[in-house]
């Protein structure tokens, strides 16, 4: 096998085919709104069928009968058994049984209860942590039944015979950026470059792919309308879903790119809409690159644990 390595940064404003997507099955969690109808929209474009997974059975239940090649399964993804059935439902709805593509899409933002201030002379509440539950561990239920299904179907040895598949975790700017009084969000997309970071060399191991979109602010339901109202009078470009969709399709159609973190952003920073910022890796950096080589030496290597 050869070793994994990085590419450098994507090109984002080069062209993309989408060919190889055509008739190819993707699960998009969280998908009956906001960013995850965007990617489910992108991708029955190009000729995918997708699964949408969301509880919102009213909304999933309108695009599963407005677009051709969906399947709506409701799916709370902070239940085991929802996301379980979720895909064992995808699989046998699957053309060819097979599941090629998954966005790990779903997630919540509410107001964070670590850095509310209950006040100085009240007693001190458990904060609410549904945040980290939806957005930490619902990804890690997906990622766990993602690579499940991925090397079920390409096998435990690589081979040429391998088709691509690819798991695509949702971030945000908020995984790099200062981002006030959000602790709870920050760290449940800083933990998408974590499992991004843990799974790559391993996912190339067995002929497939794992990457990070990072939307910048997009107009959906995240937020409150009073919220965007705000970010828009101080100025702020906002980033737009359909180039969200557009840089899944990019990411999908390349099958060299893996491991890799891109920022979806306005266009005065980028003219799609997306680009590589290049922060999760150390080409740069002799030290880093130096830790970097130590740290994947002394990983454990056993039956099903591959680096």
């Amino acid at each position: 096998m050869q070793n994994y390595t990085h590419i450098g940064p994507v090109d984002c404003d080069k062209p993309f085919n989408v060919k190889n997507l055509k008739g190819k099955t993707a699960i998009v969690t969280g998908g009956a709104n906001g960013l995850g109808e965007a990617y489910i929209r992108a991708l029955v474009a190009a000729g995918a069928n997708v699964c949408i997974g969301d509880p919102d059975v009213e909304k999933g239940s309108r695009l599963e009968e407005e677009l051709p090649g969906t399947k709506f399964i409701p799916c709370d993804v902070s239940k085991w058994d929802d996301q379980l059935r979720l895909f064992r439902e995808a699989a046998s709805s699957s053309p060819t049984g097979k599941i090629s593509y998954v966005v790990a899409n779903a997630g919540i933002h509410r107001q964070d209860e670590i850095f509310l201030n209950s006040g100085d002379d009240q007693e001190l509440d458990e904060p609410n942590l549904a945040t980290i539950d939806v957005n930490i561990r619902g990804t890690l239920y997906t990622t766990k039944l993602a690579t499940h299904y991925f090397i079920k179907q390409n096998g435990q040895k690589p081979s040429s015979e391998q088709e691509d598949t690819c798991l695509v975790l949702i971030g945000s700017g908020a995984a790099f950026l200062d981002c006030p009084r959000a602790p709870q969000y920050c760290a449940s997309k800083w933990a998408m470059r974590g499992i991004m970071h843990s799974l790559r060399r391993t996912a190339f191991y067995y002929g497939s792919r794992v990457n990070v979109i990072s939307p910048w602010y997009v107009k959906t339901n995240i937020l409150s309308d009073e919220a965007f109202a705000h970010v828009s009078s101080v100025g702020v470009q906002f980033a737009e879903a359909e180039d969200a969709g557009q840089c899944l399709l990019m990411i999908l159609s390349d099958t060299s790119i893996n491991g890799h973190a891109i920022f979806v952003s306005g266009r005065k920073w980028a003219s799609k809409g997306y680009m590589d910022l290049d922060l999760d890796d150390h080409l740069g950096n002799s030290i880093l690159n130096e830790i970097q080589e130590d740290q994947v030496k002394s990983a454990p290597v056993s039956l099903g644990l591959f680096v």
